[in-house]
């Protein structure tokens, strides 16, 4: 068995995190890891002293403890090495980007922020934690005041570790289901979802797995120890269990009576486990199980504007400005009525990072293949020697942050966020229909059609994620990221439903549920880890609302409303959404509750303002990367 023939699991994505509070056109690269400032060289030998002072550390730390588990913490431990610094060293450096992570061991290092000093400390600390996630600009500046020594680990070195130990752990259990009569001939695409729904469990030596007489509502997979098989007569030994020996596979029929006693060995037995109501929560039978269809094939783009020219396209306005480029208005000089947003992005800033061209690539791609009324359309590409060119459906209504900025109290009223939300479900069912995870739901991302209807833009961060396959990276705004993100978990669609469930919050609240006044990361996935439940919900927030952004804000993907046996559907059939015609939404029948007054077809007014000045010189790159443009 390969990893290649039985497990595609999407790896090669670099971190990406955006900032809140661009605008939904906009779609800036990923922050660049490049090189660090500071180079780390040093040993990983270290004693059993050293490990534990460095494992103390860590399990203090309140971010780490939640992220590590107990394989992932050794591993990390494994990983660093001893580095010795002198005094005036400095480690962190405030603005800068950082991939390390760090553990004092001796010496005394002061913190400032702003020039200010904010801390010193010596001994035993974490610190540059964010970077176990993504490279990031360092918030504070640290530096050695004495010559001392640190543990280093290079984070990019762990991830690749992490994620390479969880692809053999899911293949290992793939190979144990395969052995097993009743699910083998399900797809490798079932396969890979059951075993993402198993759990682990110990078993005490001399403790019992089953009883003979017992109703077993279990299957049980031994993955370590031994257990042995007794008759009613305890001293009877009809067997033992070992490593890959399994029970309890009928319960995906049904449940029966146990004809046998199971025991397990001193010391104990390690098993993975699956109960019937959680397989039945995910497959509605058995035979569901073993014949899925395939996902619907994508949409071929319009072919509509096949014939269109870059020069026959005429700027009107400026509607949104990045680093990466610009959104311009545009109209077809040949055919007046004909207007569209034209996205640039420069190639000098795409060139040379193969993590941004397949960015652009996967961006064109997805959006283009996508035709549904609540997806921003993405009619064709240009490119010259400056840009690549984007030419997008234009929405004139701006994006859903800056409306949301614009009402008396900063937030929607219920109908309103239902209309929106509901919109925000018509698009990610189709996405999903399609084994497209969108990954950066967030109301910046979100327009505003002229007709008063939501669609979704920006598929820099979006993916085609099918069954069998899992994404590793780490994406997404941070306010937005679901747990399994900042825990180096595998992730599909859940993290849709996840997002969904705190951008419902937002509408109804005007923040989002995990948000920190001083909009520091590292607090925000504290928060994001503590869960939903340690959030304080406003008395505007009605008990129904409140219970559809818990199903759909659950830690654990699996559980969360959505990623069950019946999809998208449970979503729809909340009783939040009780009074939604979610048949006459889906055929934009419905009045929508914010009216888009436009004084013609190029009206900008819902759109930030820019000042039309000169335009910078942008470099001009002769590669080729783009010539599927």
């Amino acid at each position: 068995m390969t990893l290649k023939n039985f497990c595609k699991i999407q790896i090669n994505d670099k971190n990406k995190i955006k900032p809140r509070r661009r605008s939904g056109l906009l779609s800036p690269f990923a922050l660049n890891p490049g090189k660090c400032k500071i180079h780390f060289e040093g040993t990983n030998v270290k004693s059993k002293i050293d490990e534990n002072v460095i494992y103390q550390a860590l399990i203090n730390n309140e971010f780490l403890r939640n992220v590590l588990t107990g394989s992932s913490l050794q591993k990390l431990i494994d990983c660093m090495y001893e580095k010795n610094i002198e005094a005036g060293d400095t480690l962190l450096e405030q603005g800068h980007i950082n991939s390390f992570l760090f553990v004092s061991k001796s010496g005394t290092y002061k913190v400032t922020e702003n020039d200010k000093q904010t801390d010193l400390f010596g001994g035993s600390r974490v610190f540059g934690e964010v970077a176990i996630l993504h490279s990031a600009k360092a918030s504070q500046t640290i530096k050695a005041i004495t010559k001392g020594s640190i543990w280093v680990l290079d984070c990019i070195q762990y991830k690749n570790i992490t994620v390479n130990s969880h692809v053999e752990k899911r293949e290992e259990i793939v190979s144990f289901l395969k052995d097993v009569p009743s699910i083998r001939r399900a797809s490798n695409s079932r396969l890979y979802t059951l075993c993402d729904l198993f759990h682990e469990k110990f078993f005490p030596g001399t403790s019992s797995l089953v009883k003979e007489g017992d109703i077993v509502s279990d299957f049980i997979i031994v993955t370590s120890g031994t257990a042995t098989i007794l008759t009613r007569e305890r001293n009877r030994k009809l067997d033992k269990l070992t490593r890959g020996c399994f029970f309890g596979d009928y319960i995906f029929q049904k449940e029966t009576i146990s004809l046998y006693t199971i025991l397990a060995d001193p010391p104990g037995v390690e098993c993975l486990v699956i109960s019937r109501k959680e397989f039945l929560n995910h497959f509605h039978d058995l035979e569901h199980f073993l014949n899925r269809k395939s996902s619907i094939s994508p949409t071929e783009a319009s072919t509509k504007y096949a014939q269109l020219q870059l020069k026959n396209l005429k700027k009107i306005k400026t509607l949104g400005l990045g680093g990466f480029g610009k959104v311009e208005l545009v109209q077809d000089s040949r055919h007046k009525d004909d207007i569209f947003a034209l996205k640039l992005m420069k190639k000098f800033e795409i060139t040379g990072h193969q993590a941004h061209i397949d960015q652009v690539y996967n961006e064109k791609n997805l959006q283009m293949a996508c035709n549904s009324d609540f997806i921003v359309r993405l009619f064709r590409t240009f490119r010259d020697n400056k840009y690549v060119y984007f030419l997008l459906e234009p929405c004139m209504g701006g994006d859903l942050w800056n409306m949301l900025r614009r009402q008396r109290r900063k937030c929607f009223d219920t109908d309103t966020a239902k209309f929106y939300a509901g919109c925000i479900v018509e698009a990610l069912g189709y996405l999903h229909s399609r084994d497209i995870v969108y990954r950066d739901l967030k109301p910046e991302n979100v327009m505003v059609s002229a007709s008063g209807y939501l669609k979704l833009t920006d598929f820099g961060f979006a993916k085609k994620i099918a069954l069998n396959e899992t994404a590793y990276s780490f994406v997404g705004t941070a306010e937005y990221v679901a747990p399994e993100l900042i825990q180096n978990l595998p992730h599909d669609r859940g993290v849709d439903y996840w997002a969904l469930g705190v951008f419902i919050y937002e509408l109804l609240v005007g923040n989002s549920p995990f948000r920190n006044e001083e909009h520091n990361d590292l607090k925000t996935y504290k928060a994001i880890l503590k869960g939903i439940d340690f959030v304080t919900f406003p008395f505007i927030v009605s008990p129904r609302a409140r219970n559809l952004i818990k199903k759909l804000c659950k830690p654990l993907s699996i559980d969360r409303i959505g990623c069950q046996k019946n999809g998208i559907k449970d979503i729809k059939i909340h009783p939040w959404f009780s009074k939604l015609d979610w048949e006459k939404l889906s055929r934009m029948e419905l009045e929508p509750p914010i009216r888009i007054s436009l004084n013609g077809r190029t009206d900008t007014r819902y759109f930030e303002q820019f000042r039309e000045e000169k335009e910078d010189v942008v470099l001009e790159d002769f590669s080729a990367w783009d010539k599927d443009f």
